[in-house]
């Protein structure tokens, strides 16, 4: 009995297996294939529906002229600029502050002279025509001979310029200064001067003079 059971077992494979070696194989978009007619049937469909649903909505918003359409977003534009003003600190320039920028930008500036020397630091204030105003140096802020041309004495030396200014109630609205000389005050006097007031500083100019060729120097000292 389990000897007829197994023949019947392989015959039925072996026929199953025949058939399905001898069925022919469907391509995808075949006539014979029930799958894809219903997808090819169910796209269109879908496809048909998003376009009404979409000229539903194109005809339910009324059409907007040229002169709309340009203020409209002209209208955008300004909410954005608004936004971005609200965003931004309350700092902002008004009419009147442009307006005295731009008047001050067309007088010509005074003139802040920083003369650092390796004997001495002298600073000096002029109008736009070089007449001075004020003035200070190492000796006027009280050192004496070789500490004149000092770190130090430059920086006392601005700051009693800045002082004098003040008590004559001196305006500068722009400033123009002009730095001559390599001495050991240079960089003193510039730093106190441009942190110890609000300069508009208009330019700034370094007029040491540098000899082309020039005199024969003098000799080196030897030590």
């Amino acid at each position: 009995m389990l000897s007829i059971g197994r023949q019947r077992l392989s015959q039925s494979v072996l026929c199953h297996s025949s058939r399905l070696a001898t069925q022919q194989p469907r391509r995808w978009n075949s006539s014979d294939n029930t799958n894809g007619q219903n997808d090819s049937s169910d796209t269109p469909l879908s496809v048909q529906s998003l376009l009404n649903v979409l000229d539903a909505n194109k005809d339910s918003q009324p059409a907007k002229t040229p002169v709309e359409g340009i203020a409209s977003i002209l209208q955008e534009s300004t909410l954005k600029h608004q936004q971005r003003q609200q965003a931004t600190d309350s700092n902002g320039y008004d009419l009147t502050t442009l307006t005295d920028q731009l008047h001050n930008m067309s007088q010509a500036p005074f003139q802040l002279h920083v003369n650092a020397s390796f004997n001495n630091t002298i600073v000096t204030l002029t109008r736009p025509n070089g007449s001075p105003l004020v003035s200070a140096s190492g000796g006027s802020a009280g050192f004496k001979k070789a500490q004149r041309s000092g770190y130090e004495a430059a920086h006392q030396a601005a700051t009693q310029l800045l002082d004098k200014m003040n008590a004559k109630n001196l305006q500068v609205p722009n400033v123009h200064i002009i730095l001559k000389g390599f001495g050991p005050g240079r960089d003193a006097a510039f730093k106190a001067l441009v942190a110890g007031a609000n300069w508009n500083v208009r330019r700034i100019t370094d007029a040491t003079p540098i000899p082309f060729g020039g005199c024969r120097p003098k000799k080196a000292r030897r030590l």
